[in-house]
C-alpha cells in the first residue's frame, strides 16, 4: 500500500509555484501544486489523459478552454487531454492535489518544480 501525507508537500515559494509530486505509476500521475497569491500556471494540455484538480486551500480561478471559473477549498474541476487548461489568478495562496491518468507520455509532467 502507498501512502503520503499531502500536507507535506504543501510548500510555498515567493518566486514561483512549486509541484511536488505524490505517485508517479505506470498509469496514474499525481501531484501537489502551491501557488502564493498573485501566481499562476500557463495555458497547457494533458496529451489523451484526463486530470482531476482538487483544491486543499485558498482561492482562484481555473480556466478550461473559454470558460473562467472560481475555485476555493474543496472545488473540483474535471479537464480532458484535450482541453486547454491553466490556473490564470490566484486570489489567496492555493494548493491543489492533481490526478492525471493515464500518465502522459511526457516526462516533464512528472517532473517537481521550484
Amino acid at each position: 500500500m502507498n501512502f503520503r501525507n499531502l500536507e507535506n508537500s504543501i510548500d510555498f515559494n515567493d518566486n514561483q509555484f512549486t509541484k511536488r509530486i505524490i505517485f508517479d505509476e505506470d498509469d496514474v500521475l499525481s501531484f501537489i501544486l502551491n501557488f502564493r497569491k498573485g501566481q499562476s500556471l500557463p495555458t497547457h494540455k494533458h496529451e489523451n489523459s484526463r486530470l482531476v484538480l482538487t483544491v486543499l486551500r485558498g482561492e482562484g480561478e481555473v480556466k478550461i478552454n473559454e470558460t473562467i471559473q472560481k475555485i476555493q477549498r474543496g472545488s473540483a474541476v474535471l479537464c480532458n487531454g484535450s482541453d486547454e487548461f491553466s490556473i490564470p489568478k490566484v486570489d489567496e495562496d492555493l494548493s491543489v492535489f492533481v490526478t492525471i491518468s493515464p500518465k502522459p507520455k511526457n516526462t516533464v509532467f512528472s517532473k517537481e518544480i521550484g
